[in-house]
């Protein structure tokens, strides 16, 4: 396993490309998001998103959060973008907000939830931003820790954990302190706040039901 440090953009483009490469290889590797360093694979590598699945021991009926590098992926992985997701895409993406949707065919059923969806991140983060330009597709995201510990929020911390079990950890520096992406779930008829993390979005959904406060 290699560890790369990276310093301010514009962040070497031999550096994103191998990690790129590798996620497109069926590989798995961590980098930091908008909140905390997460483990990252291709979206269509089921036997990569299995990996992360055991190395994080996490419970398989648990989805996951996938990356995309723009808004307008969007359009491509969920079945229907209704006109308040629209909204909330335009006002809230990229940033640290996750939206679920109804998963497009294209999603393999192995990374939908339970109730065949998928949930959308894109990332302000300069780094993750521009891995996932130089990847191109929607990758696979989750925080980089063991179900049930602390997220790491940094790249020694990273290692201390998976050590050479992943294929590559890019060290943009510490995330600490990182409050988690705000979650909404857009599949039905008025959409539903799950998690209120770092960003404000109730003031874009109109009428919705607030789960926060169950």
């Amino acid at each position: 396993m290699d560890v790369v440090k990276l310093g301010e953009p514009p962040y070497d483009r031999h550096t994103l490309d191998t990690a790129a490469h590798i996620m497109m290889r069926g590989g798995v590797i961590a980098f930091p998001t908008d909140t905390l360093y997460g483990l990252g694979c291709s979206l269509f590598d089921l036997g990569a998103v299995e990996l992360v699945r055991r190395l994080k021991r996490r419970d398989p009926h648990h989805a996951f959060i996938s990356l995309i590098p723009e808004p307008s992926q969007v359009d491509g992985l969920a079945l229907a973008v209704s006109p308040v997701a629209r909204r909330v895409i335009q006002h809230g993406w990229p940033g640290p907000l996750s939206l679920i949707f109804t998963a497009a065919e294209i999603v393999p059923h192995g990374v939908r939830g339970e109730r065949g969806t998928i949930a959308l991140r894109c990332p302000k983060d300069p780094l993750s931003h521009s891995l996932l330009q130089r990847f191109g597709g929607p990758v696979v995201s989750s925080s980089a820790n063991l179900s049930g510990q602390p997220p790491a929020e940094t790249a020694e911390e990273v290692v201390a954990t998976f050590g050479n079990q992943l294929d590559l950890v890019l060290d943009g520096g510490p995330r600490r302190g990182g409050v988690p992406s705000t979650l909404v779930d857009m599949t039905g008829s008025k959409p539903k706040l799950l998690r209120q993390g770092a960003f404000d979005v109730k003031p874009l959904l109109g009428e919705f039901e607030d789960l926060t406060k169950r």
